[in-house]
């Protein structure tokens, strides 16, 4: 089976992690709208890649590009809708990666709400959202508990607990949800050294998620040993897809 993954909507056309970038990601004929999510001050469970403003996409109210990477948590949802996230900071790392994406001016950080009303005609499609969260940095978000109940709110609020997954890479999250949302299939994600399926299967994995530069056949096959699905991130080259199509047969 094949689940063809908007990731953070269509951020190779237009500004990731907003509702234009979802609406095109719709169009392309996704299957599944991949995307990561904050927890404002005031609660509000909105989306966005990073724990905090990047200062690559985020733009003030003075027009001027943010210095540092200020908590999503650290703001009310008001306060965090007057910044611009519409274009890539010119000259950047990250602008010279997506050449191609167009700027649209003004456009905000949309709720998860907003997403789940935008897609409410469509009926097939699914969400596979990650509760932004570090070991190393837990003091810019919500605990796991609390961030994890608050996603899921806002799943069962929209009745879409069938076409929902959570992914993270911080699996303490993936806990919570396993206990207070079974109906929500859970994904734990590794990367570079630590993307070890035996590691996920320790840790009660039925979904793992590996850096697609990180998986072997032989990884690949024990993790079918153990009866768990693989969904590799991030696979955009036709070559890298056919490749993993290839071992996923063997």
């Amino acid at each position: 089976m094949i689940d063809v993954q908007g990731h953070r909507g269509a951020r190779g056309y237009l500004p990731e992690n907003t509702l234009p970038a979802f609406a095109r990601a719709l169009e392309l004929g996704v299957s599944t709208l991949e995307l990561d999510v904050g927890v404002t001050r005031d609660g509000v469970v909105v989306i966005h890649h990073d724990r905090g403003l990047n200062p690559d996409i985020a733009r003030g109210p003075d027009g001027q590009w943010v210095e540092h990477a200020v908590p999503i948590h650290a703001l009310t949802y008001a306060e965090l809708q007057r910044y611009d996230v519409g274009r890539l900071r010119p000259g950047s790392g990250y602008a010279r990666g997506f050449a191609h994406q167009q700027p649209l001016d003004g456009t905000r950080i949309p709720r998860l709400a907003d997403l789940f009303q935008l897609t409410e005609s469509n009926r097939t499609i699914r969400f596979n959202i990650e509760p932004k969260m570090d070991a190393a940095a837990l003091d810019e978000t919500l605990p796991a508990a609390q961030f994890a109940r608050a996603l899921i709110s806002e799943v069962r609020k929209a009745r879409l607990q069938d076409r929902t997954t959570v992914q993270a890479f911080y699996w303490p999250v993936l806990k919570v949800v396993e206990r207070e949302a079974p109906e929500m299939p859970t994904v734990y994600c590794t990367e570079g050294a630590l993307s070890d399926p035996e590691r996920a299967r320790a840790a009660g994995a039925r979904i793992w998620s590996p850096d697609y530069q990180t998986v072997s056949p032989d990884k690949l096959a024990a993790a079918r040993r153990w009866g768990m699905k693989v969904t590799v991130w991030t696979v955009n080259e036709p070559a890298d897809i056919g490749r993993m199509l290839a071992w996923s047969r063997n």
